[in-house]
């Protein structure tokens, strides 16, 4: 293992090891393996020199390079052993797609759900116009977004977190995780923002999001950058390991024996040729008429799981084609291979999302979200799969389909009337709201978050008040001189007004605070230890 640490890999930042993935140079025992090795390194090892640490996005991320050259690496010190030597690659990739579908989900659920939290209590508590600002449409749509975000992600979460504790090997689905939990955890931070507005953008200890906007791009680029995910691995990936008749005719091909190959390879062509004449004829009846597949009891979610069969045969039929017109080369058109990964990672979510609803009792408050939720993935798959018809290089290919599938047919997004319902429900208290930021670690009361957890209490218990002083059209002061209010409400309004004020305001500095936390800065290679 001479060039042993020459392609380290972040991994384990303990005191005596650090995890290495290797080339191996050298043949170890009967075999030559000249793979990628998996060892932990010890630190005092002849020629092991350990860097400096980096600092992600002004994070305490525990990273930072580990290098070294012709470094002797005991062979019990091989993940697995010697008979692991070479098979660092698969082991690489087994402990990346497990991680992938844990730590960077349950973060991107954390953070979703806080944008929920914190945006449905602002838009309540800001008011403009002498209304709040979350009855206004265009704080709803947004708000809505969020929420509905919150309940898909965590929905995917515990779904795929599931099938990982069952010891399933999730690759795709991981990757799928991933990808559009990070990037969905992005939007939402960005909606969330945008509702509060100037306060989410001063710096210091008032500010409850711009720590969580800092770390998106950790989330989005590491474990696999999300440009690689989305283009290479979803679909690349997912479509031979769920085709039902790909994968068999690759091995058929591949078997020695050629009379028992070309067998093989009939039985499983025509069980695909009949596969793609029912699945064309199942897209086309379920696309123009509606009538997809849906359980005898679905209840109220039948019409989503009619829709989701509808749209699981168009994507079937359109990859089938995909893999006809193009072969081999379609790993090669990753515009292509994108799309249709998106088209698939609705699916598993849309489905995550109708599990959910099962699992929490069928809870009738909370279908606005699940409605939200699946009328945004259909509206992505429709879009995803027209856009790949469009580009297929095969023109005839669109012809045909377009007309089979409609990819553009009731696929609209959310209407209004289900985007307000959404927005409502974590606007003020309700069960879904509960539901929604359930595991929330409870903040300091003089933390940003606890004031705005404070202010928004006192908002809501003096809602009968403010409710009679929005009716009368008279300031808190006019309504006491009349007789409207008591002196003991009044004093509860000054009190809810000061609780808001105090989540309105932002942190602020003298000019002497601002020099000592932000000094001249000096070259790059003085600046941590001048920073100190």
């Amino acid at each position: 293992m001479g060039q042993a640490l020459h392609h380290p890999v972040p991994g384990l930042h303990g005191p005596w090891a650090r995890l290495q993935a290797a080339r191996s140079g050298r043949p170890v025992g009967r075999d030559r393996r000249h793979g990628i090795t998996c060892a932990l390194v010890p630190t005092d090892l002849p020629g092991v020199e350990v860097g400096r640490r980096h600092l992600p996005s002004g994070t305490m991320f525990q990273n930072g390079p580990t290098t070294g050259t012709d470094v002797f690496i005991p062979l019990d010190h091989i993940i697995g052993g010697p008979d692991y030597a070479g098979r660092g690659w698969m082991m690489l990739m087994s402990a990346l797609a497990a991680g992938r579908g844990i730590s960077l989900p349950s973060l991107s659920a954390a953070a979703t759900a806080m944008a929920a939290h914190t945006t449905g209590a602002y838009s309540r508590i800001r008011t403009q116009f002498n209304l709040p600002i979350g009855l206004f449409g265009g704080v709803q749509e947004p708000l809505a977004r969020i929420a509905s975000s919150a309940y898909v992600i965590d929905a995917g979460r515990r779904l795929t977190t599931a099938a990982l504790d069952e010891g399933h090997k999730l690759a795709v689905i991981s990757a799928i995780m991933k990808y559009h939990a990070t990037d969905r955890m992005r939007d939402a931070i960005n909606d969330a923002m945008d509702v509060h507005s100037g306060k989410s953008v001063i710096d210091g200890p008032l500010n409850y999001l711009q720590p969580i906007y800092r770390t998106i791009p950790i989330g989005i680029t590491v474990e696999g950058a999300n440009i690689v995910t989305r283009n290479l691995i979803i679909f690349g990936q997912g479509a031979i390991r769920a085709h039902p008749h790909l994968l068999d005719e690759m091995q058929a091909l591949q078997e020695p024996d050629q009379d028992k190959s070309l067998a093989d390879f009939d039985r499983h062509f025509w069980a695909h040729v009949n596969h793609s004449v029912r699945t064309t004829f199942r897209a086309g009846w379920s696309a123009w008429t509606g009538r997809g597949v849906a359980p005898s009891d679905a209840g109220k979610v039948a019409p989503v799981y009619r829709r989701l069969s509808r749209w699981s045969a168009a994507f079937a039929l359109t990859a089938d084609m995909a893999f006809l017109t193009l072969g081999g080369a379609l790993k090669r058109k990753e515009m292509i291979s994108a799309r249709l990964g998106d088209a698939l990672s609705e699916m598993y979510l849309i489905a995550a999302t109708l599990k959910r609803w099962e699992d929490e009792g069928r809870n009738e408050e909370d279908l606005p979200l699940v409605h939200h939720a699946a009328d945004t993935g259909f509206a992505r798959i429709g879009r995803a799969l027209d856009e790949t018809i469009a580009n297929m290089p095969a023109k005839w290919v669109g012809w045909m389909l377009r007309p089979i599938i409609r990819p553009g047919a009731r696929a609209r997004g959310p209407s209004d009337k289900v985007t307000e319902a959404v927005a409502k429900l974590v606007y003020e208290p309700s069960a879904s709201r509960e539901r929604l930021v359930k595991g929330a670690y409870p903040p300091k009361p003089d933390s940003g978050l606890g004031l705005l957890n404070t202010a928004f209490k006192l908002v809501m218990e003096a809602e009968p008040i403010t409710k009679r002083l929005r009716t009368a059209r008279k300031t808190p002061r006019e309504a006491l001189e009349a007789g409207i209010l008591s002196d003991a409400e009044f004093e509860q309004l000054k009190r809810v007004e000061d609780a808001v004020q105090k989540v309105i305001a932002v942190d602020d500095y003298t000019p002497d605070e601002l020099a000592r936390l932000f000094p001249e800065r000096p070259s790059r290679a003085t600046w941590p230890e001048a920073a100190e």
